[in-house]
């Protein structure tokens, strides 16, 4: 889980107390203040253990101690804030009659309101322990400040990143969702929580999370530009490629977005392309089958007649031969036999190759719809480049993504010309190179341009490649 990077608010805004900068001798005065009254009401309920004041006192003693923020007095006893809780509900208990409380418990309960006395001991420990990187202990008090403050956004954040920090990825979530719930609007922890939804391939909620993020904060870039990583990992082009044209519409200058719009119709054409492979590579497979099968039952005919000859042959030689025929004839028996067991595979490879393939009518029209929709994506493609090199043509992530395209262009026609057997590229191979060559020729002025911007070893070495295809006599410097 990725981690949400905050720092920690002060003890004073985080625990809703002050600690000023006063003088030495009057903090250890209050720091013995406190200690003797822990005293004090620890040995007044000895005493008197069924009156609620007492208990009260008890509790109110206590969560002055884990409210005192110097550690060297909170830290003394690490449970008092507990203990304070413990002791409140006992004053309850001991203040309610028939169900009815009495002004003890009453006041008692106020305590644990709000930023009362309880939360604020609580978060003060969290807080101290933070800031120790005591990490699992600064959950146990953020926790269960959060679960007493239940409409509190800053303990239920806070107890969401000191869960993540002491790897309790579960307790994080569940922190960092009700923080979005009771109306919490930090934008790291919008971004955390989608993340956690992220890894956890929850698409729909991470999105979601973010659209509100956007919805609260409508300026932000970052938050938009998350959504846009998100749409493509999650491999939501046509979602992504919506978001993008609304973006570039509001603001057409933007270079960077026409130039992620290319990429888009790009990945888009992609995606299409291994859609259209797919199902082509599955009709080859049965036609691979099927010119297996008609190979093999072509030498399966050889071996019959040789059979049939062989049987004829047996009739007419003399008796002292016929070892040597028979012998034959059971070599052609045997081979017919493998023949058949390997003809019964192939029929096998067969009918699994239709079974996957399916309708092959229906498989034809598919890919000449497709087909249909990638040369309609090849088509406009260039444009959002283009555009944003009218606005700014030394651009050179745009320039070498023109030149890219009409270079991979290229190159799938080179493999149509390399896969061409000797017949069909006397036919048609001219036309074909003549339409390689027009590709690289488009690439070339980009490919140029951009060196000239950048001077990257890696363009160089695909420029070399484009002239020598041309056979231009350049140097690339």
């Amino acid at each position: 889980m990725k981690k949400v990077v905050l720092t920690l608010i002060t003890v004073a805004m985080a625990a809703g107390s002050s600690f000023a900068q006063v003088d030495k001798a009057l903090v250890e005065a209050q720091k013995k203040s406190i200690l003797e009254t822990v005293k004090k009401t620890d040995e007044s309920v000895k005493k008197a253990p069924t009156k609620p004041r007492l208990w009260l006192e008890r509790a109110v003693a206590y969560f002055d101690l884990a409210s005192f923020p110097d550690s060297t007095l909170a830290n003394t006893d690490l449970d008092a804030s507990f203990k304070a809780l413990d002791y409140l509900a006992e004053a309850v208990k001991l203040d309610t009659k028939e169900g009815k409380k009495g002004s003890i418990a009453k006041d008692a309960e106020k305590l644990l309101d709000g930023r009362e006395k309880a939360y604020g001991a609580l978060m003060n420990m969290g807080v101290i322990k933070y800031q120790g990187k005591d990490y699992t202990s600064s959950f146990r008090y953020m926790s269960k400040a959060s679960e007493i403050a239940s409409k509190d956004t800053v303990s239920a954040m806070y107890t969401g990143v000191v869960a993540q920090l002491c790897q309790k990825d579960a307790e994080a979530r569940t922190a960092y969702e009700k923080y979005m719930n009771i109306g919490g609007k930090d934008v790291a922890i919008i971004y955390g929580l989608s993340q956690i939804y992220k890894v956890a391939k929850e698409e729909d909620k991470a999105l979601a999370l973010i659209d509100k993020g956007i919805e609260i904060y409508p300026t932000s870039k970052d938050l938009k530009n998350e959504k846009f990583n998100m749409l493509i990992a999650f491999n939501r082009i046509d979602q992504a490629i919506s978001q993008l044209k609304e973006t570039v519409s509001k603001d057409p200058k933007d270079v960077m977005n026409l130039f992620n719009l290319g990429l888009l119709y790009e990945n888009k054409t992609n995606t299409l392309k291994e859609e259209a492979n797919k199902i082509a590579d599955a009709s080859n497979k049965v036609a691979d089958a099927r010119r297996k099968i008609a190979s093999h039952k072509d030498k399966a005919e050889v071996y019959i007649d040789e059979l049939k000859r062989t049987k004829a042959k047996l009739k007419t030689v003399k008796p002292n031969q016929k070892p040597v025929i028979q012998s034959q004839i059971n070599k052609l028996e045997a081979s017919i036999a493998k023949d058949n067991e390997e003809l019964k595979a192939l029929e096998g490879e067969k009918l699994e190759a239709e079974k996957a393939v399916g309708d092959e009518a229906a498989n034809k029209a598919k890919i000449a719809e497709l087909n249909g929709k990638i040369d309609a994506l090849k088509q406009e493609t260039p444009s959002f480049y283009e555009r944003a090199l009218a606005i700014d043509p030394a651009y050179y992530d745009a320039l070498y993504q023109m030149g890219a395209f009409y270079f991979n262009e290229g190159a799938e026609i080179k493999r149509v010309v390399n896969a061409m057997d000797m017949e069909t590229y006397k036919k048609e191979g001219k036309s074909v190179e003549e339409k390689l060559a027009a590709k690289y020729q488009q690439a070339v002025p980009y490919f140029e341009r951009a060196l000239k911007v950048k001077k990257d070893e890696d363009l160089k070495e695909i420029l070399k490649q484009v002239y020598r295809e041309l056979k231009i006599d350049k140097q690339v410097d």
